[in-house]
């Protein structure tokens, strides 16, 4: 899941200042994989002449629809070090850091040292009370914390990347942040990494999300038991099953991704053992991002960021009970109908 990463300060994912949209987002993502700066990255994003932006996808990605439901043009600029002289954009701030963790030992900055970040600035004035009010953060993780985990391990390291996700959003409460959106994590035993070997691309495996659904009830009881209405689950997880594997005959098996392109990716590396998406000569690419619902092997085509955000924009219209607001707790933050062509 995937956003700019905060290490490169001269490129074109500072948004220009926006005097319309007051509302600021600051995201707390953990993402994965480290070659979103290289083509076919972004080739199809318009909004950056379809080059590499940071981002792991084609285009845009969650945060960037978010930003758009709070008037904003994209996802926040990224956090860079700046001395923030001229104060920090309209839009926020993005902590993102690709390949970071909650609390596994890593090179990058962890969840919590993100939200240390933002806590830094607001000592030091650069973000002010009048900043967060009306804001939004969202955390999103990808699993990284379990990718050393072992039926042995599984159970105590989820405790402690869930407690931690739970600290981090009531520290973000603390700081004055208004509202606090946190991720399910998303199915990954649907994945292309997995369902490659499992299936040839055609099923999920099972096991592989068992782990998921496992964290993200342990994530539900958690935040319901910490009774803090300010924070909001999204169901990703939910949302990508329905997109990728949904009941037979369901409004969603008719059409919006083809059966044989659901769960294959369009960034495919030729050896997938020592190669990657963006590897020279070690990859072979789609023609048409936008029929398939991944990327590469763990990240989502702007198509299938889209798809998610137009199921949870739809939750006031009739869509199943997880879409509704009370499950996801973000009924202020649905995509309007106006972004449905974006």
């Amino acid at each position: 899941m995937d956003t700019p990463q905060h290490t490169l300060h001269n490129t074109d994912l500072r948004t220009p200042r926006n005097t319309h949209a007051t509302t600021r987002l600051f995201l707390t993502d953990l993402g994965y994989g480290s070659r979103q700066w290289r083509p076919p990255f972004g080739m199809s994003d318009a909004a950056h002449a379809k080059q590499p932006s940071g981002r792991f996808s084609d285009g845009l990605v969650q945060p960037d629809y978010l930003a758009k439901i709070m008037g904003h043009r994209e996802s926040p600029p990224p956090y860079t070090y700046d001395d923030w002289a001229d104060g920090i954009d309209d839009a926020g701030l993005n902590f993102a850091v690709g390949g970071s963790v909650v609390h596994r030992t890593a090179g990058t900055p962890k969840l919590g040292d993100q939200v240390q970040q933002l806590r830094s600035l607001i000592r030091d004035g650069t973000v002010t009370r009048g900043d967060l009010n009306g804001s939004v953060a969202l955390i999103a993780i990808s699993g990284n914390d379990y990718s050393s985990a072992t039926s042995e391990t599984f159970e105590a390291m989820m405790d402690t990347v869930v407690d931690g996700i739970a600290d981090a959003a009531s520290r973000l409460l603390d700081m004055g942040v208004a509202k606090v959106l946190v991720n399910t994590l998303q199915p990954l035993g649907c994945t292309p990494w997995q369902t490659r070997g499992f299936s040839n691309y055609t099923s999920c495996n099972g096991d592989g999300n068992a782990g998921c659904d496992r964290h993200n009830a342990a994530l539900r009881d958690r935040l319901a038991g910490d009774g803090d209405n300010d924070v909001m689950l999204l169901d990703v997880n939910t949302v990508v099953m329905d997109l990728v594997a949904p009941r037979p005959g369901s409004a969603l098996d008719q059409g919006r991704f083809d059966e044989e392109l659901r769960l294959r990716p369009c960034c495919e590396a030729t050896d997938p053992d020592a190669g990657y998406c963006g590897l020279d000569g070690g990859y072979s690419l789609c023609d048409h991002p936008a029929d398939y619902f991944f990327w590469d092997d763990a990240h989502l085509t702007q198509a299938g960021w889209r798809a998610v955000m137009q199921l949870l924009q739809g939750a006031h219209h009739g869509l199943p009970r997880h879409l509704q607001p009370r499950a996801f707790l973000v009924r202020e933050y649905y995509l309007p109908p106006e972004y449905n062509n974006v």
